[in-house]
C-alpha cells in the first residue's frame, strides 16, 4: 500500500509557547481505514492543522501524496487539497449559502462542470447520505446531524482520496451515528485505495466504526 500521508520528527508549539508534539511520527495508507484517539487537549486539532500543511512545525516534516509539503509552492498545496475531504466536528457550514450551494461550492471552485451538472451531482450526493429537507434552506436552523449529512456530502463532492471526519459523531444519538457511519463506510469502499481517518476523543466513540488502526496521542507522540 502507498502512503498518502506521512509525518516524520514533528516538533510543533503553539504561539504561546505550549509544547503540543515532540518527535511525533505518523504514516497512513491508500486504502485503509485509521482511527486517531486522544482527550481534549491532546493535539488532535493540531495534528489535523499540521497533516493539511495549514499549520507548519518548528521542527520535521510532513509529506502528502508522497510530496513533502514545506517544498511546495501555494497552488501546488491547495491543489493537493483538493484530494482531501473533511467532516469537521461543527459541520463547518457557510452559513449565507443555501443546503445545496454548500455542497456546489467545491464543484465551482475546482471543476469546469456546467451549473446544471454541478447542481445534479450535488443534489444526488445530498440524497445518497440521507437529506430530505429542502436543498435551498439556510443551513443555520437545522439540527447537528442534518448540518453533518450536509457536511459529509461537500466532502464527498470531489471523489477525495482521502476522507478525515473530525469527531463525527459528537453531539449525536446512537441511531445518528449508525446512520452517518453507514453512509461514511460506504463511500470509503466506493474507492479501492480511499484512505479514512476518523478523529476522536476516545475509543468507545469509535466501537462501531472497525478501523484497521488505532493510534493513540500520548506523551506528545502518536503510538
Amino acid at each position: 500500500m502507498s502512503k498518502l500521508i506521512e509525518a516524520r520528527g514533528l516538533y510543533y508549539q503553539t504561539d504561546s509557547g505550549a509544547l503540543v508534539f515532540e518527535g511525533l511520527d505518523a504514516e497512513f495508507y491508500a486504502g485503509e481505514k485509521a482511527a486517531i484517539i486522544g482527550p481534549l487537549g491532546s493535539g488532535k486539532a493540531a495534528l489535523l492543522r499540521l497533516l493539511m500543511g495549514l499549520d507548519r512545525p518548528q521542527k520535521g516534516r510532513v509529506y502528502l501524496f508522497g510530496k513533502e509539503i514545506d517544498a511546495l509552492k501555494r497552488f501546488e498545496l491547495d491543489t493537493l487539497r483538493q484530494g482531501i475531504g473533511i467532516v469537521f466536528e461543527n459541520a463547518s457550514l457557510i452559513s449565507n449559502l443555501k443546503v445545496v450551494e454548500n455542497v456546489m461550492l467545491p464543484l465551482q471552485y475546482h471543476t469546469d462542470l456546467t451549473l446544471d451538472a454541478v447542481m445534479e451531482r450535488a443534489v444526488s450526493l445530498l440524497e445518497s447520505v440521507g437529506y430530505r429537507g429542502d436543498v435551498w434552506a439556510l443551513p443555520g436552523p437545522l439540527p447537528s446531524y442534518t448540518k453533518k449529512t450536509i457536511a459529509l456530502a461537500r466532502a464527498m463532492v470531489l471523489d477525495p482520496a482521502i476522507m478525515i471526519y473530525d469527531r463525527l459523531m459528537e453531539g449525536l444519538d446512537m441511531h445518528q451515528s449508525l446512520q452517518l457511519l453507514k453512509f461514511a463506510d460506504a463511500f470509503h469502499k466506493a474507492k479501492k485505495d480511499r484512505l479514512s481517518i476518523i478523529i476522536a476523543n476516545d475509543e468507545g466513540d469509535i466501537k462501531d466504526t472497525m478501523p484497521d488502526r488505532i493510534l493513540h496521542i500520548e506523551n506528545r507522540r502518536l503510538f
